[in-house]
């Protein structure tokens, strides 16, 4: 019966391996898990990259505030505040002024003037043009497009519909859109504010046509917020400084920011891009750069459209235009990024080359391991003539002004 016995010790040896082998399978399976659940949330920490939507900021409209012994002019103020709320909204980047500053007929060869640049822009910009020879700007910029590079993807504007500053008692300051509440009894001091409230209406339109592309409303319900101050008139008569140290500025900029947000959101539908400033044959200029998040190595598609006017092209009414899908004439990479222009070299052309103001739309994002290349120029000096040969390189020279600062 020994056998039987070393039998039965055997089963149970391999019965025991079998427990092991099965608990180790499941310890590995269990650290492999974990190994893609860490991969995973690695992956999904990485920011999904966007670009943000040139934009030209216009008015918004509001009345005054009126007391007893005077006004404040809150649309003076509100102004001044949906520009800070724009330069810190990651959707939108604000244009101040139009690239492109005067009409190519004025411009004389060099002609720094000519653009709305950034120094840093306006230098690269030099360098760019005299690289290739391209730096008489009357002839490049005697295009029928060129003005759609000053064109924003969308213009913004808004109006304060109320206002109101309630007390204790009831008693209020401000307006509603049936017109300003009375002052008759207010103290001519001021006026213990408890609570603040207002209505905010903005919108974007198209900047051609004015055709409203989203708009958004913020009511006082949203914006109701207790803010318990004392609101002296006087102060508030001479001038801002004295709003912006009360909640009324906080309360104020809450309701546009909520307004960019909702303008944002009726947005996301509306394809981004931009516009080509200028074509020095193997590389492309176009307007936008950190302002809007473009990175070396992003590719994009350059799109010839048609434009119909109503008389000579930039000078009179525009009638429509625009481009088939599938029509591009080129993609381009970027290879240098500017504060407000980048340059991208051109890595596929049909027959046809991208003129002044032609539409460029994102194709694709660079892979996270791209290493961009050296843009190949030097800034120049402005301030003086230029005595190198146009297809040169560039060297190093003193920096100059030739856009704005």
């Amino acid at each position: 019966m020994e056998w039987k016995g070393n039998i039965m010790k055997s089963q149970g040896t391999v019965k025991w391996s079998k427990q092991i082998f099965k608990a180790g399978v499941m310890i590995a399976g269990a650290a492999m898990t974990m190994g893609n659940q860490k991969c995973e949330q690695k992956q999904a920490e990485v920011p999904v990259r966007s670009l943000k939507k040139i934009v030209e900021m216009g008015a918004i409209r509001s009345s005054p505030l009126i007391f007893p012994n005077g006004s404040f002019d809150f649309q003076f103020v509100a102004n001044e505040q949906i520009y800070g709320v724009l330069m810190e909204s990651k959707e939108f980047a604000l244009r101040y002024a139009p690239p492109i500053a005067v009409p190519p007929e004025q411009a004389r060869s060099g002609d720094q003037s000519f653009f709305n640049l950034t120094k840093a822009d306006g230098q690269m910009m030099k360098a760019f043009a005299e690289a290739v020879g391209k730096d008489n700007y009357d002839v490049q910029y005697a295009q029928t497009a060129w003005c759609m590079v000053n064109i924003p993807q969308a213009k913004l504007s808004g109006a304060v519909n109320s206002f109101e500053l309630i007390g204790g008692g009831g008693l209020t300051v401000g307006f509603t859109p049936a017109g300003n509440y009375s002052t008759n009894g207010l103290a001519s001091a001021g006026l213990n504010v408890e609570w603040a409230q207002l209505d905010l209406s903005m919108m974007a339109t198209r900047p051609l046509t004015s055709k409203v592309m989203t708009a958004a409303n913020v009511t006082t319900k949203q914006t109701k917020t207790k803010v318990n101050f004392g609101l002296n008139f006087g102060a508030f008569t001479i001038g801002p400084s004295a709003y912006y140290q009360t909640p009324l500025a906080q309360v104020t900029k809450n309701a546009l920011v909520k307004a960019v947000g909702e303008l944002n959101a009726g947005l996301k539908s509306e394809e981004w891009h931009t516009r080509v400033m200028a074509n020095h044959d193997t590389h492309l200029v176009i307007v936008g750069g950190l302002d809007v998040g473009l990175e070396a190595g992003d590719q994009l598609l350059v799109y010839n459209e048609d434009y119909y006017w109503e008389g000579e092209p930039c000078n009179s009414k525009y009638l429509g235009g625009g481009a088939a899908a599938g029509s591009a004439v080129a993609k381009i990479e970027i290879d240098w990024v500017g504060d407000e222009i980048s340059r991208g070299r051109v890595i596929e052309q049909n027959a046809n080359n991208a003129v002044i103001g032609a539409k460029v739309k994102l194709f694709q994002f660079h892979a996270a391991d791209y290493k961009p290349q050296d843009p190949g120029v030097q800034p120049v000096d402005s301030s003086t003539p230029s005595t190198q040969t146009p297809s040169k390189p560039i060297g190093n020279q003193k920096p100059g002004k030739p856009g704005r600062g």
